[in-house]
């Protein structure tokens, strides 16, 4: 009920649908299309159904759908396993009332929203190598082009477009990137660019 009522403040945003277990989710998004989805990581479970198993049959199923998950708990791995099912959004409740909104409004422009307090345990976890400042020098100038508009908050084809290139090159570039700067996935590499670059 809190969570609809923070959703349901922003005028444009309408609850379309609500569901207590995995399998009700599921069922519920073959039958009926929605902008974005928001899910607790821990919901009752079903049938050996656990939070990652759910989060990848939906992307699996559903590859376009935005999906912002909120949880309880305070654990690097967790939030790096959660981050790895590939999810734009990821959010503790303690910070709902202050981010949720913020979150919603990136992941409705398709852009990628981690909680400020799920940045921080994941850099203090290793999640990036911070023995590694930001230097321009370690990346092509094109590289760096890609990195820093992804950190903006742009994807691979709206940072193509911005450039006049294609996607493929584009992606090959940000996977190099990635590669120089030591980050595993597009989540890391966004929490390293927003604590090297706009720090």
């Amino acid at each position: 009920m809190g969570l609809r009522t923070l959703v349901e403040r922003e005028p444009e945003l309408a609850v379309a649908g609500e569901v207590g277990s995995p399998l009700e989710l599921t069922e519920w998004l073959h039958a009926h299309p929605c902008d974005l989805l928001i899910t607790d990581y821990s919901m009752p479970m079903q049938a050996q159904q656990d939070g990652l198993r759910m989060l990848e049959y939906v992307r699996q199923h559903w590859p376009q759908l935005p999906v912002l998950v909120i949880t309880s708990l305070v654990n690097a791995g967790v939030f790096r396993a959660i981050l790895n099912t590939g999810v734009r959004g990821l959010i503790g409740k303690g910070s709902l009332l202050e981010e949720l909104p913020q979150a919603i409004a990136h992941l409705r422009r398709r852009k990628l929203y981690i909680a400020r307090a799920v940045s921080r345990e994941l850099l203090q976890a290793g999640e990036n190598r911070q023995d590694r400042p930001f230097v321009q020098e370690t990346l092509s100038p094109r590289e760096l082009e890609v990195t820093r508009l992804f950190g903006a908050g742009l994807s691979v084809s709206e940072i193509a477009l911005a450039v006049n290139r294609s996607k493929q090159t584009v992606s090959a570039q940000k996977v190099s990137a990635m590669r120089k700067l030591g980050v595993p996935s597009d989540a890391a590499l966004f929490i390293y660019l927003q604590q090297y670059v706009e720090s």
